[in-house]
């Protein structure tokens, strides 16, 4: 049986997941005592962040999915859409999966919310080379683009394990951009960076070959720079 929670003067952080959702609350004056905290103690610190998660939900945010609490000591924080907010008692990190925000027409209203900026990029092409077909690229080399209902402005990694074709061609800026923008709710995204990469989806980091698209024929190519 745990102690019952007691003031604090250090903030005691506590992780919860729910799907694929990822919250983390800070709580200053809520903070275990001497033995480990348990889920009665985590229920009363989720019951702080109640007016974020109403808001949340009554905007189409959040599943049916119940908060867990997951007795960790780092950061549970994913890769997704990144945002913070700031009640009475708590302070929330909030990650939510990007696919949750893009079903949304526009940006979720809840009061105080403030999404993070994020690293960004432009899929401009895909393809599904072949082993000879990648080997044989070079500086100076061209490859052509045959879709042309590209460019989509998206987070980076955003489609991993959804992607269409294992090689893709993207715009990538240097500096986060805003989350509405990326997400399509305040207008058209900024030009697109000249230089574009060729990355394999299932390892986006890595970057194949560096490049930037030409005029070729009625349409584009990407041409090589450097590998």
């Amino acid at each position: 049986m745990s102690s019952i929670p007691r003031a604090s003067p250090q903030a005691q952080t506590w992780h919860y997941l729910a799907g694929w959702a990822r919250l983390c609350i800070s709580a200053g004056d809520v903070a275990p005592g001497d033995l480990p905290p348990c889920a009665a103690e985590a229920a009363v610190v989720l019951d702080l962040a109640g007016e974020l998660l109403d808001a949340l939900a009554a905007a189409g945010v959040l599943t049916d999915a119940p908060w867990q609490w997951v007795a960790a000591t780092g950061s549970l924080l994913g890769s997704g859409a990144q945002a913070s907010w700031r009640g009475a008692e708590v302070q929330v990190r909030l990650s939510l999966p990007w696919a949750a925000l893009r079903a949304l027409p526009a940006a979720p209203d809840v009061p105080g919310l403030q999404w993070h900026d994020t690293l960004a990029e432009s899929l401009l092409a895909q393809w599904r080379l072949s082993d000879q077909d990648v080997a044989a690229l070079e500086p100076g080399g061209l490859v052509l683009l045959e879709d042309t209902a590209l460019p989509h402005l998206r987070a980076r990694g955003e489609a991993a394990g959804v992607a269409e074709q294992p090689w893709q061609l993207v715009a990538r800026w240097e500096q986060p951009l805003p989350l509405d923008v990326v997400m399509g709710w305040a207008g058209p995204g900024p030009a697109l960076p000249v230089q574009c990469q060729l990355v394999e989806a299932s390892r986006p980091d890595g970057v194949r070959a560096h490049g930037r698209l030409v005029p070729w024929g009625t349409g584009k190519a990407f041409r090589i720079d450097s590998l």
